[in-house]
């Protein structure tokens, strides 16, 4: 649909693929449940600290640094807490988010 401006609405996909895929899989209702546009989490997701080495062949000689590749994802634990498995995989999908939103695909290096 174009308006007087020559603005094209974009046409908006999710809310007939939701209704496809629930008729399409209706024989087995019974043992699902479909959560339309789910949320995850109730705050934006934000990174404690980011790294990112400006010269890529620079050697840090601080020990922590010693590993430090060109972008480097640092969540903070407090002393008492313990790391889960449920963490890892949280800061996996932050590095995961973080390389998919860089402004040219696969700008950011998985090395």
């Amino acid at each position: 649909m174009e308006e007087k401006t020559g603005y094209k609405k974009p046409l908006q996909w999710h809310p007939a693929f939701f209704a496809g895929i629930q008729i399409e899989l209706q024989e087995e209702d019974s043992m699902l449940t479909f959560e339309n546009e789910h949320q995850l989490g109730t705050k934006p997701k934000e990174i404690d600290v980011l790294i990112i080495k400006k010269d890529k062949n620079a050697q840090i000689q601080k020990n922590i640094g010693r590993m430090f590749r060109g972008h480097n994802i640092v969540e903070y634990k407090r002393p008492e807490d313990s790391l889960s498995i449920d963490d890892f995989y949280k800061v996996y999908g932050y590095a995961c988010f973080y390389k998919s939103e860089s402004p040219h695909i696969d700008e950011i290096k998985n090395s």
